[in-house]
């Protein structure tokens, strides 16, 4: 008879490694589910190349030196008992200044620092016996510590602008950001600065008819005179909506003057009357109402230097802005709705504007300032309330109402064409954000263009099935939504500081988006993307308290930690009826510093006949020890890492969960590629 050996006869150990794609899988059974999947997803968000990312942080801003940018220096005196946190330290000699921000003993952490300190000087009473060194704590715990104090320096510096109530509004334009917040009964603009929030005067208003003026004859620049008043002004914009040059041309002007125009004065240049005032002149304001405020940057005039913003809110006239000029945009009939847009795109040369009404109207070819349909403006009836469009690749205008979608084809107003889309598939305000396609939420979920044109009002056309239960719980919650480009995201905004990330990657060979959902301390006022002069991404958004933040920087929630988990289905490792000893768990991470998490699992869906293996959950941690040895509590892992490191299990079942927590103020962002769990087969479960 055949020897067979007691060891042939013993299960081999064998390894499951697991992708971790597909983010957040609400719908799935849990045999059907994707084993990279997540039940659990929070501020995390699906990597481009695979696996989870902790997200980026948020931070105020105002135009002063960003947390995210502060710098801390140690030195050393003889004796730091007399200083404390928040005095300048002043050297005698050198006059050299910087802010205490943290100490130990007589090490101090600086930030702010002007000039050089000097050996053996004297300062604040003391004698500096170590000069400045820049990130000077060797320990990676310690140095982000103080690094942490030197932000909340800079931090603590950072107000809102003038006001009161929500922030309203914030965009990026060139190398500044502005910001637009109630100020009684007006709405006010500022421009970031090193000091920051500083206003941005408007100038004044003045409309004029009977024009008699011939093209040209007043130009920006050009003084303007009032032939009774003796008001003087220079020119920065004239803007003609009606009539004829030479007969009876009307509009209005922006215009730079200390004086006020009067109603029915000739107004001249040098002596000769080109229009007659119709009314008297007044600075240009924003009313204060249920501002909604929507923006978009784009060049209509074909210079470099002349790339402005154009914006709405439903409550006043649309305006451009070059950063000095703020010029309303008027339609002939000063007073009627259509001067009160609620959105805005600009497709091929024109700027779109849509309005409560249910119409839509298009400018003047190459002129986003003249709605006129003699010099080849449009307008458009849309049927129902429209709710925000973009322009997509492919000459196509995706129009947007709460149950209807619309594209406008064509290349002009000569061969424009409105086409109907979908009857009943629309979007809910504030949705519509374009990632490659256009993408809009409506009640049946989220859908880009190209699907509602392929599947019509079904269902099916959306592509978010998997966070279902989101969508139902948020649907009529929707509070703003941005696109990310830089991570082709699109997110959508709740009034709870909830958000949900759409991860697009179908350009890499993914099937679908990926999901996940982020929970913010603050609730949006706003969401707006913008773009910097270099072509960076700037995402503003704001809070109850009127403070300006900027999305994407930073490593924690404005100073505050950061709470984020990652929670595994249940997985069978392709046996789902099997019993398996679990044996070992490895997570492969890549890290830009340190990593601070805790890692918890669950066997055989955590029942109670298990309860020995929620015995065996891991807390796990790593302080410069080893894993299995030391005590577990956090992980750390050093700056631009990656790791892969063993914790070992005990427990048996059918299936294993792994939780993967955390919740720093101090933690970088660190994505987890790969989960390997180790196991040996048992028997197939008989109850």
């Amino acid at each position: 008879m055949k020897q067979i050996n007691a060891r042939q006869r013993l299960p081999q150990r064998q390894v499951s490694t697991t992708d971790l794609k597909g983010g957040l899988d609400l719908a799935s059974t849990l045999l059907n589910i994707q084993p990279g999947a997540a039940i659990g997803l929070q501020n995390f968000e699906p990597e481009l190349e695979g696996g989870y990312r902790r997200i980026n942080g948020f931070e105020r801003t105002d135009g002063r030196t960003s947390p995210s940018a502060a710098l801390y220096y140690t030195v050393n005196v003889a004796n730091g008992s007399s200083i404390a946190v928040g005095d300048t330290l002043t050297g005698e000699s050198s006059a050299a200044t910087s802010i205490v921000v943290i100490k130990d003993g007589n090490t101090l952490g600086v930030t702010a620092l002007a000039g050089t300190y000097t050996l053996d000087e004297a300062a604040n009473g003391t004698t500096i016996e170590v000069v400045q060194l820049l990130s000077g704590q060797d320990d990676i715990s310690t140095d982000g510590l103080w690094q942490y104090a030197a932000e909340e320096h800079y931090r603590a510096l950072i107000a809102a602008p003038a006001g009161n109530g929500d922030a309203l509004y914030a965009f990026a334009y060139g190398a500044d950001k502005y910001a637009l917040r109630a100020d009684g009964a007006v709405v006010k603009l500022y421009k970031s600065s090193a000091s920051g929030w500083a206003l941005v005067t408007f100038f004044k208003i003045l409309f004029f008819d009977a024009g008699v003026l011939a093209e040209g004859d007043i130009a920006e620049g050009t003084t303007i005179t009032g032939a009774s008043s003796a008001a003087t002004g220079t020119v920065k914009r004239i803007i003609k909506n009606d009539g004829v040059y030479g007969v009876d041309a009307s509009g209005y002007l922006i215009v730079d003057s200390a004086d006020t125009f009067t109603d029915n004065e000739a107004i001249q240049v040098a002596t000769v009357t080109k229009v007659t005032a119709d009314g008297a002149s007044a600075v240009i304001t924003l009313t204060v109402g249920e501002n909604v405020f929507q923006h978009i940057s784009h060049n209509f005039y074909g210079s470099s230097a002349t790339r402005r913003i154009y914006a709405c809110d439903g409550v006043n006239p649309a305006w451009e802005f070059d950063g000095a000029v703020l010029c309303p945009i008027y339609f002939s009939n000063r007073a009627a709705t259509w001067n009160k847009p609620t959105f805005i795109s600009a497709h091929r040369t024109y700027l779109f504007l849509q309005f409560v009404t249910g119409q839509m109207a298009a400018s003047a070819p190459g002129d986003p300032l003249i709605f006129n349909g003699l010099l080849g403006a449009t307008e458009y009836g849309l049927g129902d309330s429209p709710t925000g469009m973009m322009s997509r690749s492919g000459n196509v205008l995706a129009i947007y109402t709460r149950n209807q979608t619309f594209g406008l084809y064509g290349t002009n107003t000569e061969d424009f064409e409105l086409r109907l889309i979908s009857e009943s598939f629309g979007a809910i305000p504030l949705t519509v954000q374009k990632i490659g396609t256009v993408y809009a939420l409506d009640s049946k979920g989220i859908a880009p263009l190209e699907r509602v044109q392929s599947y019509g009002d079904f269902e099916s056309a959306t592509v978010s099935r998997q966070v279902r239960p989101v969508i139902e719980k948020y649907k009529a919650r929707v509070v703003g939504s941005c696109a990310v480009k830089s991570r082709n995201q699109y997110r959508l905004f709740f009034d709870d500081g909830a958000a949900l990330v759409m991860g697009d990657d179908q350009y890499l060979g993914e099937s679908a988006p990926a999901f996940s959902l982020l929970q913010l301390p603050v609730v949006p006022s706003f969401v707006s993307t913008s773009e910097d002069d270099n072509g960076a991404e700037v995402i503003l958004f704001g809070g109850d308290d009127g403070l300006i933040y900027e999305m994407e920087k930073g490593y924690n929630f404005d100073g505050a930690e950061i709470e984020y988990f990652w929670r595994q289905p249940f997985a069978h490792q392709g046996a789902p009826h099997t019993r398996k000893s679990y044996r070992r768990l490895y997570l492969d991470l890549n890290a830009e510093r340190s990593v601070s998490l805790q890692v918890t699992t669950e066997i055989g869906f955590g029942r109670p006949e298990n309860a020995a293996t929620l015995e065996h959950s891991i807390t796990s941690s790593l302080l410069g020890g080893y894993w299995d040895i030391d005590n577990w509590d956090e992980f750390y892992w050093d700056a631009a890492s990656s790791s892969s490191e063993g914790v070992s299990l005990a427990g048996t079942g059918t299936n294993i969960s792994v939780l993967v927590y955390g919740n720093s103020k101090l933690t970088r962002p660190f994505t987890i590629q790969t989960i390997e769990i180790h196991y040996m087969p048992r028997r197939l479960r008989r109850e």
